[in-house]
């Protein structure tokens, strides 16, 4: 007898945002979460048996995501969608080619794909563009996280239904403390020192105009960084998602100067955590988060000048993004992500 749920999500790594939201779903529907290993990323959760968990899961592969043979995983994936009876089959973009392949053979009916990338990082050229286009089509709906990605859908002529979800996911949200204003701003940057995150311009602007900035995470690049930087700024080294807040709160500002970003839910975090936020044009959540609800500024990417000036706008006009930080209702932005999934069970 096959299982029944209302919803099978192929995803890759257990990231424990997705987590949340599958748990939230699985509070009033059966959900089924299917991933293909684990990955080197600080988001990744372990996931077992004794995980508090409202939802299912199965790993198609468990290990190093990376080092999977893909041919295998597909057959494993074959045989475990056999088994199981799904009303709707979420595939999380289209990375894997295990899961572009299973489009093509489950109902197109069933097909929605959840989309973190946006037409600020996707090129449709070439055969590889024309592959996505073909694994687009074979979609009924799409879950874009924010405008710039349901955009990406509309540049292909994608005429599906579509519901943007307003986020990658649902972050940790612990009790917060009353936040402590300085008056002088000290900025922050959380995330991986990877040349993706664009941190030589931040430190190349901070060792002019000699603000604090602190920078907490470790990559590949930590060593350069540290040695092209000035004493007002400083290092923290990779810190634990659960003990970022204590640390957002000792701040005033984040700031992401991006080449690449699909969404930055880092962003949805420094708001909740009440700091208003200066983000590069490419960053996925730019319009959603920061531009549609006046959280803070955004500059051209890569441009230091532009940089400049967001600066010198988040000094002058600190109090009124900060207003609006403080405004954004996390819990009201969560129920309705929720219910962009659970509205595709009526369709």
């Amino acid at each position: 007898m096959k299982r029944k749920y209302d919803f099978v999500y192929l995803t890759n790594t257990p990231s424990f945002y997705k987590l949340n939201l599958c748990n939230e779903i699985a509070g009033s529907h059966t959900l089924l979460l299917v991933l293909y290993g684990y990955d080197t990323e600080a988001v990744n959760a372990e996931l077992n048996d004794k995980s508090d968990r409202k939802f299912d899961f199965e790993f198609i592969y468990n290990g190093n995501a990376r080092r999977r043979n893909m041919v295998l995983s597909f057959f494993r994936l074959l045989k475990l969608m056999k088994s199981i009876d799904a009303k709707k089959i979420l595939f999380s973009g289209w990375l894997a080619p295990e899961y572009n392949l299973y489009s093509f053979i489950s109902p197109r009916r069933k097909n929605v794909m959840v989309c973190e990338s946006s037409v600020f990082d996707v090129s449709f050229a070439g055969l590889a563009g024309w592959a996505k286009r073909r694994i687009i089509n074979r979609m009924n709906a799409t879950l874009p996280s924010g405008q710039p990605h349901a955009e990406l859908f509309k540049s292909v002529g994608f005429n599906g239904t579509q519901h943007i979800t307003g986020s990658v996911g649902i972050f940790h949200k612990p009790g917060k403390k009353t936040k402590l204003y300085h008056n002088t701003l000290r900025y922050i940057y959380v995330g991986r020192l990877i040349d993706a995150k664009n941190i030589d311009l931040l430190i190349d602007v901070f060792n002019r105009n000699g603000k604090f900035l602190t920078i907490v995470g470790q990559g590949i690049l930590e060593k350069e960084l540290k040695a092209k930087a000035k004493g007002n700024i400083t290092f923290s080294g990779f810190i634990n998602n659960h003990k970022l807040g204590g640390v957002y709160q000792t701040h005033d500002v984040f700031i992401l100067p991006s080449k690449y970003e699909p969404w930055g839910l880092v962003v949805e975090e420094a708001i909740y955590w009440g700091l208003p936020v200066i983000v590069s044009d490419k960053v996925g959540s730019s319009v959603d988060l920061v531009k549609n609800l006046g959280t803070g500024c955004i500059f051209q990417s890569g441009n230091s000048d532009g940089l400049i000036d967001a600066i010198a706008d988040m000094e002058i006009n600190y109090q009124k993004y900060k207003h609006s930080t403080d405004s954004v209702c996390f819990a009201e932005r969560d129920r309705l992500q929720v219910l962009t999934y659970l509205k595709l069970l009526e369709e």
